[in-house]
């Protein structure tokens, strides 16, 4: 009896167990089929077709700016301070007068120097007028004519030292700052002021032994610098180093830029592009349209369906230059494919999409 009793237990704990699990089983079955078929929510993103454009190649590099002319004035005598004929940061022309230094003592020689000089010539003329009649011998008019020279030299090394008292501008420019004071004794080679011809600037910089052929005097060069972001200076290029450096195989460029304005500095640093002489036609989509991953670039491209919808599909690229705000595809899209340019966070293959017309983006843009 209790055998019996205890097997109809068990036949009632299975049926209970299997229709639990045969249940949980049912439920989950539902629910996948329930995902399965539940349609997908449509994205709104925005897109734009890819661009087929010449794109001319590039070689970027990295320079240093410096003045075509630029010096720190010096003096090459020493003395004191007299007069200052300029202020900090004034535009001078070449030969105006920038420090007097005290030379009274050297005017003062001077005038003893031109005395003894005049004497020196008046001896000089009566030997020469006496050696007419034999009054001297040839030997007394040489030495006459020698010591007026050397009277005459010592005016002309007198009248040198008094230049040197007077600083001119040797080019055009502007001024930087003061570095003297009136009244301050300077020493030679001491700091006066900087002087920066800003007309035309040069950059300096340096570029892969590869590009060799690339490097003429007159070719094109273009300049982009964090002073003045979104502009570009056009120059060319001005030398060419006419060795490589055989430690790192690079080889030194000098650009040559015009700066009428000013607004180039020396000392700047700067990113300049030599432009290729020929175009290359290339596929550009906006640098807001690509996807960057371990596994690969992407982009979503926007393919129409049979019934009138839209779905994004992921598109492996291969990536070129950047330039103004695109990138150029050089495999994956073909030109005139849809791209998504934005919303493409929450897509995924084959997720249906609402393309919009305006772009969110370029709206914040505009209402700043």
């Amino acid at each position: 009896m209790n055998r019996k009793r205890m097997l109809v237990m068990l036949a009632v704990s299975g049926l209970l167990f299997g229709g639990v699990f045969g249940f949980v089983a049912f439920r989950n079955m539902m629910i996948k089929q329930y995902f399965a078929t539940m349609p997908k929510p449509v994205v709104t993103v925005t897109a734009e077709p890819a661009r087929s454009e010449v794109w001319r190649q590039v070689v970027p590099a990295v320079g240093t700016l410096q003045a075509v002319n630029g010096v720190q004035i010096s003096s090459s005598a020493a003395g004191l301070v007299r007069e200052i004929g300029f202020q900090s940061g004034q535009t001078v022309r070449k030969g105006q007068v920038l420090l007097r230094l005290d030379a009274d003592v050297e005017t003062g020689d001077l005038r003893s120097a031109l005395a003894e000089a005049e004497l020196a010539r008046t001896s000089a003329a009566r030997s020469r007028t006496l050696l007419k009649s034999d009054a001297v011998s040839q030997a007394a008019v040489d030495k006459s004519n020698a010591e007026l020279k050397v009277k005459e030299a010592r005016v002309a090394a007198l009248r040198a030292q008094i230049d040197k008292k007077v600083v001119l501008a040797p080019f055009d420019g502007v001024l930087g700052v003061r570095k003297v004071d009136l009244g301050q004794y300077v020493q030679p080679g001491q700091a006066i002021v900087a002087l920066q011809d800003l007309s035309t600037m040069l950059a300096d910089f340096t570029v892969s032994q590869k590009d060799l052929s690339l490097l003429a005097p007159g070719q094109p060069l273009r300049l982009i610098t964090d002073a003045w972001p979104g502009r570009v200076f056009d120059g060319e290029v001005n030398a060419v180093e006419p060795l490589v450096d055989s430690r790192t195989g690079m080889i030194g460029v000098q650009g040559r830029f015009a700066n009428a304005d000013g607004h180039l500095k020396p000392g700047m640093f700067a990113r300049i592009e030599i432009v290729r002489p020929d175009g290359e036609a290339v596929v550009t989509v906006p640098v807001s349209a690509v996807a960057y991953n371990l596994h690969g670039d992407s982009v979503f491209v926007v393919e129409g369906k049979p019934d009138g919808a839209k779905e994004a599909v992921r598109a492996v690229v291969q990536l070129g230059d950047r330039r103004e705000g695109r990138v150029a595809v050089l495999k994956g899209i073909a030109p005139g494919a849809l791209v998504v340019t934005s919303g493409q966070v929450k897509l995924e293959s084959g997720a249906p999409v609402e393309v919009r017309d305006d772009d969110p983006l370029k709206q914040a843009a505009k209402a700043d």
